[in-house]
C-alpha cells in the first residue's frame, strides 16, 4: 500500500512532466517525446514515451526520497540514442519498462535546469493564490532576461498601476536551487498589503511595460552558508514575558502606537 510520502512524490512528478504535453514555439523537436506518466504500484512511477518505452522510476530507496526536478531534467536530456535497445516486459498497453538507472539515471544526479520552479512560480501566481491576495495584486506578464534573471509585471488592483519585480533564476553562484521561490506569492501578497513596495530597492531602469522595476531578489535568495538572521539575535534569552498576539491583536497594536 502507497504511503502519504510516495502519493506526494507521484503528484509532484505528475505536476512537472504535465507541461510537457504541450508543442513549444517551433514544433515538436525530434526525439523523445512524452505520451503520458502513470502510477505503477505504491512505490513506482513510469514516465511513458512515445515509441513504445516506460521508464521506471523508484519513489523511495530506503530512507531517501526520487529527487524529481533531478528526474524531470534528466527525462528532458534523454535523446533516441539512450533508448536504443531499452526495454524489458511489456505492459498492458505494449510499452516496454525499463528502470531509469538502466539508462544512465542515478540517484545523485541533482537539478540542472531552473525552468522547473520557474513555471511552478508562474502557476502559482496565476492559479493558486487565493481570493485575498488577487484582491491585492495579479500577475500581468513574465519576461526572462538572461540566463540568471526574470521579471514579473504585477498589477495593483486598487490603482491599476503596473510594476516590475526583477528575481533571480539561480542563487548568486548560478546554482539550481530547487523550490526557490516557492513562498514569493504569499510574501508578495504581504508587500502590498502593508503598502511596503516602495521601500524595495528601485532597479533604476526604463521599462515600457510598467511604471517602476523594484529588485526583490532579497525575498527569494537563501542565505549564505553559516549566516545567521540579525533577528534572531534580538530574541531576548527569557521567553516568559513574550505574547503571541492574534493578527487582530497586531493590528491593535499598530493602531495604538502609530
Amino acid at each position: 500500500m502507497s504511503t502519504e510520502q510516495e502519493d506526494h512524490l507521484h503528484e509532484r512528478f505528475l505536476l512537472a512532466v504535465a507541461p510537457l504535453m504541450v508543442d513549444p514555439i517551433g514544433g515538436r523537436p525530434a526525439g523523445p517525446a512524452l505520451a503520458g506518466i502513470v502510477r505503477a504500484g505504491a512505490d513506482e512511477t513510469r514516465v511513458m514515451l512515445r515509441g513504445g518505452v516506460a521508464v521506471s522510476f523508484r519513489l523511495t530507496t530506503g530512507e531517501s526520497e526520487l529527487d524529481i526536478h533531478a528526474a524531470f531534467d534528466w527525462i528532458r536530456d534523454l535523446t533516441p540514442a539512450d533508448l536504443v535497445g531499452a526495454g524489458g516486459e511489456r505492459d498492458s498497453h505494449g510499452y516496454a519498462t525499463v528502470p531509469a538507472e538502466e539508462i544512465g539515471f542515478s540517484a545523485d544526479r541533482r537539478a540542472t535546469r531552473p525552468d522547473t520552479d520557474y513555471f511552478t512560480l508562474l502557476r502559482m501566481m496565476l492559479y493558486g493564490s487565493s481570493v485575498w491576495s488577487r484582491e491585492l495584486y495579479s500577475l500581468v506578464g513574465f519576461l526572462i532576461r538572461g540566463p540568471r534573471r526574470h521579471r514579473l509585471y504585477v498589477r495593483d488592483p486598487a490603482s491599476g498601476v503596473t510594476v516590475g519585480l526583477d528575481l533571480p533564476l539561480t542563487d548568486a553562484d548560478g546554482e539550481i536551487c530547487p523550490g526557490m521561490g516557492g513562498t514569493f506569492p504569499m510574501l508578495l501578497a504581504s508587500v502590498f498589503e502593508n503598502g511596503e513596495l516602495d521601500l524595495e530597492r528601485e532597479a533604476g531602469e526604463a521599462d515600457e511595460y510598467c511604471s517602476k522595476v523594484y529588485d526583490m531578489s532579497g525575498w527569494v535568495l537563501p542565505p549564505p552558508a553559516g549566516d545567521t538572521d540579525p533577528v534572531d539575535d534580538a530574541v531576548p534569552d527569557d521567553f516568559e514575558n513574550l505574547m503571541i498576539l492574534s493578527p487582530e491583536q497586531y493590528r491593535e497594536l499598530l493602531n495604538d502606537n502609530p
